[in-house]
């Protein structure tokens, strides 16, 4: 089983799992959250197309006059694409010719998704006894997570590729840094104590 092509690539991306010792049981739900993580972040970049596609049109139909309706547009917004599940992000941008291409493949990962959201657990029990179905069902899942991430590099494309058009003079890669270390230095000198589910 070692020659598989997939055990390989799951050993090339994490190559501490042929230490001795290893503790497979713990790497498989680490390997779980990193495809949630990953689809995570997928959906984050569904998210920002949806938001940003839906803002162009509505500017360029004249619906928008001042900063104060494009915030109140872009609230409105951002808020319906959080509170959307995964395949109703998918479509809220079935009129985004720019993401069409990607739609496929983007329904294909949803169904993977709902599984591992739904039905992991349960149907995949029986894998969790060996070291061997271990790492071939790591394997599998690190073949997914790496087809969610190169999805979500795609979409993460599109989503830039529209904020230009809307923000041409914007320099937005150096708009998310900044952005990102202020909310790492916010983290670091006031630290949560309560988390999201808990409120």
């Amino acid at each position: 089983m070692a020659d598989e092509p997939d055990i390989s690539l799951l050993f090339e991306d994490f190559p501490e799992l042929c230490s001795d010792g290893i503790m497979l049981e713990k790497e498989l739900l680490a390997h779980f959250g990193l495809l949630f993580s990953a689809y995570s972040l997928l959906e984050t970049s569904l998210q920002s197309c949806y938001v940003f596609w839906k803002l162009g049109q509505i500017f360029s139909k004249g619906q928008i006059k001042n900063q104060e309706e494009w915030r109140l547009h872009y609230d409105s917004l951002e808020k319906k694409a959080h509170d959307s599940t995964f395949g109703g992000l998918l479509r809220l941008l079935d009129d985004c010719h720019l993401i069409s291409a990607l739609q496929e493949e983007l329904g294909l990962l949803k169904k993977k998704r709902d599984y591992f959201a739904h039905h992991f657990f349960r149907e995949e029990v029986r894998n969790m006894f060996t070291q061997e179905a271990r790492l071939l069902l790591m394997s599998r899942m690190n073949i997914l997570r790496r087809r969610v991430e190169t999805s979500e590099k795609q979409v993460g494309l599109v989503a830039s590729s529209i904020i230009e058009r809307l923000y041409p003079r914007l320099d937005v890669d150096s708009m998310v840094k900044e952005l990102s270390e202020k909310m790492k230095a916010d983290a670091i000198s006031s630290p949560q104590t309560v988390f999201g589910w808990e409120k």
